[in-house]
């Protein structure tokens, strides 16, 4: 299991990402900002963020390198963008609900303060979920790329595509479809789930492939552990892969995509009593029965 018992030490600064295109939220970061100066702890904002709601940030160097922890105020795209910029700082992150569904936000918008108090009286744990590192050959040109939740590959044109999935120097599958998914078990409940692939205990150590309307009834997901040495390479030209539906690359037949767990991880900040189960039980439903 990748989650740990570990401590945050002395908490003077804070930094705060907020979802992209809200204003709006520049009542809530104020409020928040004043309850963190009343308890002595610097808070911090992004450029970015800050040009948006009309105040002054600093830049991503400084928000990483100075921050305790980071907060993020969204829903988990917010969240999955602050940690794929700041992971090689190795701080953790708070996931502050804004959205609807929030798989990896643990708190919502209403219980910050509370949140926080706890944080200063080491009343949290924090857990590591894994990072894909793709090694990249696009072009010619050597890349490395990190992804949180997802990998896809599909066609620029939204054409068929015929995707090999070559496992320890063998070729395991050929693909056929619209797309492939390839997803970390913290992608397991993103775009996987909704394609029909399977929820993964997110500590474990697995990628998901998962096909996107294959073009075959008898393709379904694969589970494969990251020990092996994974490599996709595509068939046709124009092909695209997107990683964490933010960064999107064009690739075509002569490219190759190496896949790994990354020797980073991310950390992200929970209330003790919450687990993964009792997050899909409250977000899926499970256990939920009818009694009419």
């Amino acid at each position: 299991m990748l989650n740990v018992n570990e401590r945050i030490g002395k908490i003077k600064t804070v930094g705060a990402r907020l979802r992209p295109n809200s204003p709006q939220l520049r009542d809530y970061f104020l409020e928040l900002r004043l309850f963190l100066d009343a308890l002595g702890v610097e808070t911090l904002i992004g450029e970015e963020c800050a040009k948006m709601i009309d105040l002054s940030g600093v830049d991503d160097y400084t928000l990483y390198s100075r921050s305790d922890f980071l907060i993020s105020i969204g829903g988990d795209g917010t969240l999955i963008a602050l940690a794929r910029n700041s992971f090689k700082y190795d701080k953790p992150i708070l996931g502050v609900n804004m959205g609807t569904l929030g798989f990896l936000t643990d708190i919502q918008a209403s219980e910050i303060k509370s949140a926080i108090e706890r944080i200063l009286k080491h009343d949290y744990a924090i857990d590591k979920r894994m990072i894909m590192q793709i090694n990249a050959e696009v072009g010619g040109k050597k890349q490395v790329l990190h992804a949180i939740n997802d990998l896809v590959v599909r066609h620029q044109k939204m054409r068929m595509i015929h995707i090999d999935l070559i496992v320890d120097g063998t070729l395991a599958n050929t693909y056929y479809g619209d797309a492939l998914i390839v997803a970390t078990p913290t992608g397991a409940t993103g775009y996987n789930l909704s394609a029909g692939g399977p929820i993964v205990f997110p500590y474990a150590k697995n990628f998901i492939f998962t096909p996107i309307c294959p073009h075959s009834l008898n393709q379904r997901s694969l589970v494969l552990p990251t020990s092996f040495d994974i490599e996709l390479r595509i068939r046709e030209k124009e092909g695209v892969m997107i990683i964490d539906g933010q960064d999107m690359t064009p690739i075509d037949a002569s490219d190759r995509l190496a896949i790994s767990m990354s020797d980073s991880f991310v950390k992200m900040i929970r209330r003790p009593e919450r687990n993964f189960f009792s997050a899909i039980r409250a977000k899926l439903n499970w256990g939920e029965t009818n009694n009419r």
